[in-house]
């Protein structure tokens, strides 16, 4: 009996992974992460939190992304993004060229900044080639996906410093001090990813995340290296 337990426990924890590697039946994993799609995804991770938050060290592999040193950034057409492209005032979504786009990992947020608005710590200086910032597009609250951008552009608004929101909870951050957490329920910084500009002008990973990405609750029972 208890060894039947066991493996009904096992096959239940692989679905649940599964289901939220893949983003569930019926719903569009790429739309989640390359669009407009965070309120659609809210309800299914939200709803696997609890059970997720005990399933211990079989969710190491939630923490895994495919962002190394040298991965370019790429569009949802797989076209890379030329460092020019990036548009003071506007955000684009990118993914890792020749990796899994739909990995919970993958998706970024990419912006460009004045130098005026960019506050980063000393150790995240070259971390912005051009004014340039990426960050990970999965709110570290509930894992949502991150589609709205307050760029303030006139009076009285322009006071305001540019921020990501997060439309689940409302959790939101600032891109130009290395994605602080301003107002939410988030509980932590969005992920930074290092960036760099090679010869030909694309933009590629500089190197790895730093920090956990995902929501804070992957955290619970994770395996320890």
């Amino acid at each position: 009996m208890q060894e039947r337990d066991a493996l009904l426990d096992e096959q239940r924890t692989d679905e649940l992974v599964e289901l939220i590697e893949s983003g569930g039946e019926g719903i569009s994993r790429r739309a989640l992460l390359t669009g407009d799609g965070g309120v659609a995804g809210a309800a299914l991770v939200t709803a696997a939190a609890t059970p997720l938050a005990s399933l211990g060290p079989r969710l190491a592999s939630v923490h895994k992304t495919p962002w190394q040193r040298g991965v370019r950034l790429v569009d949802d057409q797989g076209q890379p993004y030329p460092a020019d492209q990036i548009q003071i005032g506007s955000f684009y979504t990118a993914l890792p060229e020749g990796a899994d786009p739909d990995s919970l990992g993958a998706p970024l947020l990419v912006v460009r900044l004045p130098a005026s608005e960019i506050h980063l710590a000393p150790a995240r200086v070259g971390w912005a080639p051009a004014g340039i910032l990426v960050y990970s597009k999965i709110c570290p609250h509930a894992g949502c996906a991150i589609s709205l951008y307050r760029y303030p552009t006139y009076a009285p608004t322009s006071t305001a410093t540019p921020a990501f929101t997060c439309p689940c909870h409302y959790s939101t951050f600032a891109p130009g001090e290395g994605g602080r957490l301003i107002f939410g329920p988030a509980g932590r910084s969005l992920p930074q990813l290092p960036l760099m500009i090679d010869g030909q002008g694309y933009l590629r990973a500089a190197g790895p995340f730093h920090e956990d990405v995902g929501p804070s609750w992957f955290n619970v029972h994770r395996a320890q290296s």
